[in-house]
């Protein structure tokens, strides 16, 4: 991913050209190809270079109109083509994505954000009316984030540029902690008070000292799509999951995709194949990665394998052999926000050194895939929009299915599946008990940051009126919140995620539940989709393989090192934590008892990044 950063001053003053050559020198781990800095009056741009495909290799940034328009472009444009067609006259043989992005704002104004399709983040300057843009794609495929002051604005791809450039002052913002270690924090929310990031589908418009937010995508909430026979529907999602995999191929090297077996990674990988078979891509070689190790994961390397004899090909193997988990040091760098990848350190930069020895800059990852098409048995969706509709024969009958193949009663889910999601957001998170608060949470802190209503999925913020489509979108935002939240090292490749491809997105917002939710089925229609593509035993796949056994295994051979840190925790020192708590929980987990594994690594990653910004900053 390539790295753009500036600065605005609100009073009109020349720009601190030092602060902004600090910016762009911060910058180079994201871009560390070239680089150039653009300053017009008060406001002044910084790019940093990861060309990935043959065209951004010829772009020229921060690029500017010529009536003055500067634009700052880190993203894949995938509706390149449409544009082309378009704008086949006027772009004077610059056909770049960065060139195509400034000629539709010219054309069409802020609605310019409607009309590109890929994974972005872009900052723009229109001098006339002395505005200035923040912008990201729909799924927050690369971050951007801004602070403000009385003085100006700066922003950045980066939290430690911005932090370290313009001499932010940190402070913990206690909100963000809470949605941490609930699910997750708001989109807005950095782990820093008064440092904010430009959300997912949003906008953020600067003019005259102000900077308002707002949505520029959503989806059609009154938009159905509907089909005489399923044929229609499968082969409507294989048209767009194959060009949702095709225009990540558009890259002047070898690309390289995550294999875990299951059917989103396999899905992907297979369509490549099949796409690099037929049709010229930039893209000539693709070679896969797993992440492997003893024990339970033996479950996942059956379909790996048949995955890897279909396409006569083995790929790379990450092993570790039982070292998955290695706690980052919180003195070696400044860490910039606490992630699950905090213990697993080391493991980002080892694929980026593989793929750069064979010259790879982009990696396929399935995620998205269990959000997109419902890779669990959720009855709530289905029996919510029956008693919505008031069909209670149906209701009845499904009821009755539900509850035979989940081994529950019926009115065990007429009620927590049925009726409580009705209730309130205060009441259902008091009756619902899918997750309940880790012990160990210190109680204080849970109740004054409402840590119950954390603990369910977001509101649709798009007004669907099914319960199934608000239930989908929820899903959708916890996605996007989760790859918001992903650590992201220095480690010279881009990842892309098909499955949240925006066209894809939208017709699977629109179609019909019973295409992607069966009782006795997961993922129906992307089966039938591609039933000629997936070798058989992955097509058939019911369960997913798990990490738990190797997360605990890591855990306990690094008892040592997390124990004298939590004997002298930040996290118990800021009242997040309670220690007694946490130690009984520990001991009962080392006797063999259960623990929250995930509630857990939360709690030592936030540890880790707590110590590491005391240490730097």
């Amino acid at each position: 991913m390539s790295g753009i950063g500036g600065l605005i001053d609100f009073n009109n003053r020349p720009i601190n050209t030092r602060i902004l050559a600090k910016l762009s020198d911060e910058l180079i781990p994201r871009g560390p190809d070239s680089g150039r800095h653009l300053i017009q009056e008060s406001v002044g741009f910084c790019f940093r270079a990861f060309p990935t495909d043959r065209e951004s290799r010829l772009e020229t940034q921060p690029l500017v109109s010529p009536y003055g328009h500067i634009l700052a472009w880190d993203g894949r444009l995938d509706n390149r083509d449409d544009l082309l067609r378009h704008f086949s006259h006027g772009l004077n043989g610059n056909t770049t994505d960065v060139a195509l992005v400034m000629a539709a704002y010219l054309e069409w104004g802020e609605d310019f954000l409607q009309r590109i399709i890929g994974d972005f983040a872009l900052s723009l300057w229109a001098p006339a009316v002395k505005t200035l843009l923040l912008a990201r794609d729909p799924f927050g495929a690369r971050p951007l984030y801004y602070y403000a002051d009385n003085g100006g604005l700066v922003w950045s791809s980066t939290l430690e540029a911005l932090i370290k450039s313009y001499g932010i002052e940190l402070e913990v913002d206690d909100e963000f902690v809470a949605g941490y270690l609930a699910i997750f924090p708001e989109l807005f929310r950095t782990p820093y008070r008064k440092v904010f990031s430009v959300e997912p589908g949003f906008v953020v418009s600067v003019h005259k000292g102000q900077a308002r937010a707002h949505r520029f995508w959503r989806p059609d909430t009154e938009k159905e799509i509907r089909y005489p026979r399923d044929e229609e529907y499968a082969d409507h999602f294989r048209q767009l999951f194959r060009e949702a995999v095709k225009c990540r191929l558009r890259a002047d090297g070898p690309v390289w995709a995550e294999l875990s077996g299951g059917l989103d990674s396999s899905s992907i990988v297979c369509m490549a194949d099949r796409l690099m078979a037929e049709e010229s891509h930039q893209a000539k070689r693709l070679k896969t990665i797993s992440y492997l190790d003893d024990g339970e994961t033996s479950y996942d390397r059956r379909f790996i394998e048949t995955v890897e004899e279909k396409r006569g090909e083995a790929g790379y193997h990450f092993l570790r052999k039982g070292h998955w988990v290695q706690l980052a040091s919180p003195h070696d760098e400044f860490i910039e926000r606490p992630s699950a990848s905090l213990c697993t350190h080391g493991a980002q930069a080892h694929v980026g050194r593989a793929m750069n020895a064979e010259g790879a800059r982009i990696l396929f990852s399935g995620f998205g895939g269990d959000q997109l098409l419902w890779s669990a048995p959720v009855p709530a969706a289905q029996i919510g929009d029956l008693i919505y509709q008031l069909k209670p024969l149906r209701l009845y009958k499904q009821l009755q299915v539900w509850s035979r193949v989940l081994r529950r009663t019926y009115w065990d889910l007429l009620w927590q599946e049925g009726l409580v999601p009705f209730l309130g957001a205060s009441i259902r998170a008091r009756l619902q008990n899918q997750i309940s608060i880790p012990a160990w949470v210190n109680r204080d802190f849970a109740q004054k940051n409402d840590f119950l209503a954390r603990l369910l999925l977001p509101a649709d913020p798009f007004g669907y009126r099914l319960p199934s489509r608000r239930a989908q979108a929820s899903s959708l935002i916890y996605a996007i919140s989760a790859l918001a939240l992903e650590h992201r090292d220095p480690h010279s490749y881009v990842k892309t995620f098909p499955f949240l491809h925006r066209p894809l997105v939208e017709f699977a917002l629109a179609i019909p539940l019973e295409q992607k939710l069966q009782p006795t089925e997961t993922r129906p229609l992307m089966r039938r989709a591609l039933k000629d593509i997936l070798p058989e035993p992955v097509l058939r796949r019911k369960g997913k393989g798990s990490v738990s056994e190797t997360l605990c295994r890591g855990l306990a051979r690094e008892w040592t090192t997390i124990k004298a840190m939590l004997d002298d925790a930040r996290v118990v020192s800021r009242g997040y934590i309670d220690y007694k708590e946490m130690m009984s929980a520990l001991d009962k987990a080392r006797h063999g008892m259960e623990l929250e594994m995930d509630a857990f690594t939360k709690v030592v990653a936030l540890e880790i990044w707590l110590r590491s910004i005391e240490h730097h900053c």
